[in-house]
């Protein structure tokens, strides 16, 4: 979209949250691959943040995060998914005790969500089951600022049908192509849940839950080029799909910017659900 192009143009002026101090500043801030990619070549990654105060951004070894600290979980996660990365299980997924504080963020909750109370799960945006290829990687994923408060009805039905969804295609179906996924939550639908889905969660009630969330997944085939579709979701467990143009409409991000202007502007349209085998069949 060329207006938001032009607003991104440099590479990144983002606002970081200043581990160290608290502080807020602004900051040119770059995000290095641990594949070997260039930065331009990462187009699983939204643009950066303009605003002060919107997100501290780290980059892991599977993935890379955009968490809030207003809101106290992650505006959006960032990975690939290839079938290497899935056949290559070196890991078994870990226990409860796996989640923990992100070092890197100053103010990342802990994970006493206090679930007992809300019936909230704690919702992987970037998944376990996406980071068995390495044992960093798989501790990385359970840091709680890849973590967002998930109804039960959501997090083992709709947003796990598309993870798994995903893997599909990314080991059998699109084998040998790279998946570029983005996942997060719908800004304004944070801590602003309807009549009786708690807006908050926490021992003091200061994570905000997002009642609707959002994923997005691009891929360039040898066959069809490059092709994008959208799934947005709610706490309820409904899911719509949709174009990448209407995800960032609903929630201000712009993804996949790192495309040229072209590309982008023609996918972030485009219906390309005749291009995902099964994405309506769930």
């Amino acid at each position: 979209m060329n207006a938001k192009k032009k607003m991104m143009a440099a590479l990144i002026a983002v606002t970081t949250f200043a581990a160290a101090t608290g502080q807020t500043r602004a900051a040119a801030q770059t995000v290095e691959s641990t594949d070997g990619r260039r930065w331009a070549d990462m187009y699983e990654l939204p643009a950066f943040a303009q605003a002060k105060g919107q997100e501290t951004v780290v980059r892991r070894l599977g993935y890379t995060v955009s968490f809030n600290p207003k809101l106290r979980i992650p505006n959006w996660v960032a990975w690939i998914l290839t079938k290497d990365r899935l056949d290559n299980r070196v890991t078994e997924r870990p226990g409860t005790e796996a989640f923990v504080p992100d070092p890197k963020i100053k103010g990342c909750p802990d994970r006493q969500y206090n679930y007992q109370k809300y019936r909230y799960e704690r919702g992987h945006i970037c998944p376990a089951a996406d980071n068995r290829w390495s044992e960093e990687a798989m501790r990385d994923c359970f840091y709680m600022s890849n973590i967002c408060p998930m109804s039960v009805k959501l997090n083992h039905d709709a947003w796990n049908d598309v993870e798994e969804k995903s893997r599909r295609w990314a080991q059998e179906t699109y084998a040998g192509t790279t998946i570029y996924i983005v996942g997060g939550i719908v800004p304004g639908a944070a801590g602003k849940c309807p009549k009786g889905v708690p807006t908050h969660v926490g021992v003091n009630d200061d994570i905000a839950v997002p009642f609707k969330v959002f994923k997005a997944l691009l891929r360039n085939d040898p066959e069809t080029g490059w092709t994008a579709i959208g799934y947005v979701f709610d706490q309820t467990g409904r899911m719509e799909m949709m174009t990448i143009d209407e995800i960032e409409a609903l929630t201000g991000f712009d993804l996949f910017h790192n495309l040229p202007d072209r590309t982008e502007e023609k996918v972030e349209a485009a219906d390309g659900s005749l291009h995902w085998s099964g994405c309506m069949n769930f």
